[in-house]
């Protein structure tokens, strides 16, 4: 499906009434008398673009760290990829070989319509395959595995009451692996080489923190190291949270209940639970935050599901396919310094001095 056609690229004055000390009310200052107000768009998911140096990081970190003043009762989890993203007050998580956290992507999806340990099983031999490059047949090894290790937990896709339980760990699909090996299994074996680096890092195997804080970080740097696992690591997490926010019900009214903040889009470009969360999210009152440095790191459903998109300084290569896409001029855009931003929101298009978030703290 092509992505939806975007507002005429035009600029609209920065004249607001309000001084900059009413961002209580108007929303979150981007800067030059420019607010952002999730609840006044269409939805509340944010695309922001912008090369090294151009002030991308500081504009994510300015609208995380201002976000739960603006809402309080607003929960705010970031997955960061670099260890840069740290935010005052907030519960931060790393992820390595020697953290005692982890995550469980095998956490099963409650809902009735359409989750259960099949379906959970479906998705995440899915979500390994992509990461991992696997073939049909060990996709297909794979959904038989995890199916096995749900049943042994006595979880049973036709019997929800079930669901509920303990699910199995990676600690468990390595030992069903291992097992089947000992019976001449070749295909488990190829699948266990496959799988190597994934349990030796062991964060698949460990508790699974506690996501109730307001502003929670998982540091992801440590996973790049080894290929495909902090992309597994993040489908897992949004994942989980977009499946909470659907059991939870539809929200009243358009105040959102959490935000995801992810500074790397090319991490999860190709995410098929984050395409759900940008066209369905903001029903259920989850939003997202998406940044990149490049355009061919940012998918077409992302470029359609965000009401507001923020562009700083790009690479001059970038310039023309930023304007098209983006729909501001490419004069304006070759011409913006570090820390200037053209911003769209809805109709509206803006040119702004963003506030850094080193000035907000």
């Amino acid at each position: 499906m092509p992505p939806k056609p975007l507002p005429a690229a035009t600029l609209k004055p920065n004249q607001s009434k309000k001084s900059t000390t009413e961002s209580a009310t108007d929303g979150i200052l981007l800067g030059d008398k420019v607010y952002w107000n999730p609840a006044n768009l269409p939805n509340g998911h944010v695309a922001i673009i912008g090369a090294s140096g151009s002030g991308k990081t500081q504009t994510l970190k300015a609208i995380a760290y201002e976000l739960p003043r603006f809402i309080p009762s607003v929960r705010c989890i970031t997955i960061d990829f670099h260890g840069d993203q740290e935010l005052p007050g907030e519960v931060c998580y790393p992820l390595n070989m020697e953290s005692p956290y982890g995550i469980n992507p095998l956490v099963v999806d409650l809902d009735t319509k359409g989750g259960g340990p099949s379906l959970q099983a479906i998705a995440v031999a899915a979500i390994l395959k992509k990461a991992l490059t696997m073939g049909v047949n060990q996709e297909g090894l794979i959904i038989d595995i995890l199916t096995t290790c749900y049943k042994q937990c006595g979880i049973i896709q036709d019997e929800p009451i079930t669901w509920k339980q303990q699910p199995p760990t990676f600690a468990d699909v390595q030992g069903e692996i291992e097992f089947r090996i000992r019976k001449n299994c070749k295909e488990s074996s190829k699948l266990a080489l496959k799988l190597a680096a994934m349990f030796e890092y062991g964060i698949f195997t460990r508790p699974q923190p506690s996501l109730d804080h307001q502003i929670i970080r998982f540091d992801l740097s440590a996973l790049g190291k080894v290929p495909g696992l902090s992309a597994i690591a993040a489908e897992a997490l949004i994942k989980q949270v977009m499946d909470s926010h659907r059991i939870a019900g539809e929200i009243e009214g358009k105040i959102p209940r959490t935000y995801l903040f992810i500074d790397e889009a090319k991490e999860v470009k190709t995410s098929r639970t984050l395409n759900i969360v940008l066209a369905d999210g903001r029903k259920f009152g989850l939003g997202a935050v998406v940044a990149s440095q490049r355009d061919a790191e940012i998918s077409n459903e992302v470029i359609a599901n965000t009401s507001t998109k923020i562009i700083l300084s790009v690479d001059q290569t970038e310039v023309k396919r930023v304007a098209s896409r983006f729909r501001f001029s490419d004069h304006l855009i070759a011409n913006l310094e570090p820390l200037q931003a053209l911003v769209r929101m809805g109709k509206d298009g803006h040119k702004v001095n963003i506030k850094p978030y080193y000035e907000r703290i």
